[in-house]
């Protein structure tokens, strides 16, 4: 019944269960998941709805990246050369 909608903006659970927190991440459909909060994310955060929901996230950071060739490295410090 959670997830019988066309759009996924945010989702918001009140729980002390771990396991419940961590279930209930998992199965919401909903860019943003909030756990004994309510709204007010974090200005770095990811912000983006699911479904229908906003246009993705076009804001931020990652909004920025979109436009970015990204490469990523992996040192092993510990080999000597």
């Amino acid at each position: 019944m959670a997830n019988d909608s066309d759009y996924g903006l945010t989702s918001a659970v009140f729980t002390k269960d771990v396991n419940v927190m961590m279930k209930f991440i998992n199965y919401m459909d909903a860019g943003e998941v909030y756990v004994n909060r309510e709204s007010f994310e974090a200005i770095q955060g990811f912000h983006a709805g699911w479904k229908k929901s906003g246009i993705g996230g076009a804001d931020g950071k990652h909004g920025l990246e979109e436009f970015l060739t990204t490469t990523v490295a992996y040192i092993d410090y510990d080999l000597d050369v």
